[in-house]
């Protein structure tokens, strides 16, 4: 057990974490990041993706609407201007359909808003996502050990016990490379594990449809760009960057015939956007910028291109998400990262 997760459980039991929810500890707004809801034990693709259970969301849910103002995107100009306050930003990145499934339900049944930030190209090619795709063949290879030079020097285990660390590693390395490199890296790695690319018609499963999506909108869901196809933007050109940027806004508004205003970053570390991203947001007509690497923003002092967001996930014990909402500024500081190294200097370890 972590030292975060024993502070969190001595917080509930002495009854810390109820005192600070009734009384001003902190003053500012929280925005909770989720992937997916529901059960990944069985799953080939990416174990990190899913943030909480059905049941786990709506224990969730239940103590966010009891315990906090839960806003919509276009409350934020006003909010991100009040003297004092406690604001939570419910948001879901990507598109995936358990997203419709699960957390839009119980989103309804306890009358709480939430924005999802959709990457179009998955919902309109109905392509899988390149981090699960790298664990679809992990988990699916025949094969104990994976090596793919140039790639890497090293020899990686495809053994179920390791399959996880494998995955890291190789997402750490596809999140390194110049975006003119992905799709041979994603070859190399189809023709070494023998398993080839994910087949279609197993992502066509994974992803909601505009139906769902323009019944979510209608219902009083936000809607947000993720660009089209989830790139490293910092890794890329100007071009290529404008098109995911406006491209990504025009195909949601076009489909739900309204207008969106926030943008979530593929990654959202610190290095994974830049100063060209931000102007490319601007001029694209966006108004927000979200982030993905902790931290919580003060009232009256944000960046609107870097508002910071908290990963929920799944492995993450109900005392420290409590904790987490009520002590940000001890629990949800934000994460520094340093230059990803290169794909030579990883280990296996």
């Amino acid at each position: 057990m972590s030292k975060k997760e024993l502070l969190a459980r001595a917080l509930d039991w002495t009854g810390m974490n109820l005192l600070a929810r009734n009384t001003p500890v902190w003053n500012g707004l929280i925005v909770l990041n989720y992937h997916r809801i529901g059960d990944w034990q069985n799953s080939l693709f990416d174990h990190d993706l899913w943030s909480a259970s059905a049941e786990d969301f709506e224990q969730q849910l239940r103590f966010l609407s009891l315990n906090f103002d839960l806003i919509r995107i276009h409350d934020l100009e006003h909010v991100l201007k009040q003297p004092r306050g406690r604001y939570v930003l419910i948001t879901f990145d990507d598109g995936y359909r358990d997203n419709y499934e699960w957390a839009f339900p119980l989103l309804r049944a306890y009358n709480s808003p939430a924005t999802f930030f959709l990457t179009t190209g998955f919902l309109d090619d109905r392509k899988m996502a390149w981090w699960d795709e790298i664990s679809w063949m992990v988990r699916s290879a025949s094969k104990g050990t994976l090596k793919a030079e140039p790639w890497f020097d090293l020899e990686l285990s495809l053994e179920p016990e390791q399959a996880s660390q494998t995955i890291k590693s190789l997402l750490q390395i596809y999140k390194s490379l110049p975006g003119e490199q992905t799709a041979d890296f994603m070859n190399a790695l189809a023709e070494a594990t023998g398993t080839g690319r994910c087949p279609a018609e197993i992502a066509d499963q994974v992803w909601m449809d505009w139906e769902m999506i323009r019944e979510m909108s209608e219902a009083g869901m936000d809607l947000g760009g993720h660009t089209v196809n989830h790139p490293v933007l910092a890794n890329h050109s100007e071009e290529t960057q404008q098109h995911e940027v406006s491209h990504c806004k025009h195909r949601i508004e076009t489909e739900i015939k309204r207008s969106i205003s926030a943008f979530s970053y593929p990654v959202g570390a610190q290095h994974s956007f830049n100063q060209l991203t931000r102007d490319c947001l601007e001029q694209a007509g966006y108004r927000w910028g979200f982030s993905y690497y902790g931290g919580y923003s003060s009232l009256g002092d944000h960046d609107p291109w870097d508002l910071p967001r908290i990963a929920i996930e799944s492995e993450n014990p109900a005392a420290l998400f409590r904790s987490s909402v009520s002590f940000p500024q001890v629990f949800s500081q934000k994460k520094v990262y340093t230059n990803t190294p290169s794909p030579s200097t990883l280990t296996s370890e």
